[in-house]
């Protein structure tokens, strides 16, 4: 997987529950995995960095924005499971499945929500280009031309996650 952005969430408010939850070892990874590939054989995790970092378009960075924004929450849901199921292996598994589910939803909300100018609007070219790729449909589902970090819908289709055992 080639990752983006890592995501540690605090254990605030469950030290009395750290030493079993790090014993554990489960690690929640959210992202792009290496089987998410475009028709022409790129990875989508590639073009999610690009997106992210930017590199002849502006930084765009919506995981950053994410983890920002949401973090909080997902400790809470941690922190929910945990205290709703009891501490154990299973409920820590659960925790971090459910903490994932999630954060695939808030990851693609913020996608969907990036307004068109922030930071910048997209190219005169790339407008140009994504209109012309919606008029020529191969099953594309038209958008507006001018949002950015979505086009053919595939990045956003791709964002999953994982939980696996260290």
């Amino acid at each position: 997987m080639l990752v983006v952005e890592t995501v540690n969430i605090k254990l605030e408010g469950l030290q009395k529950y750290v030493k079993q939850v790090k014993d554990a070892k489960f690690v929640t990874k959210v992202g792009f995995f290496p089987q998410a590939t475009y028709a022409d054989g790129k990875q989508v995790a590639y073009i999610a960095y690009l997106n992210e970092y930017g590199h002849h378009n502006p930084p765009r960075p919506f995981m950053k924005r994410t983890v920002e924004k949401r973090r909080n929450a997902w400790t809470n849901l941690f922190g929910y499971v945990l205290k709703t199921d009891g501490v154990n292996k299973d409920s820590i598994y659960k925790a971090h499945k459910q903490v994932g589910i999630v954060a695939v939803g808030d990851m693609k909300k913020t996608i969907q929500e990036w307004s068109p100018s922030d930071p910048r609007k997209n190219a005169p070219s790339t407008i140009r280009a994504k209109a012309r790729r919606a008029r020529g449909g191969k099953g594309m589902v038209p958008i507006n031309p001018e949002t950015v970090l979505i086009d053919t819908g595939v990045m956003i289709r791709s964002i999953n996650h994982e939980v696996v055992s260290e």
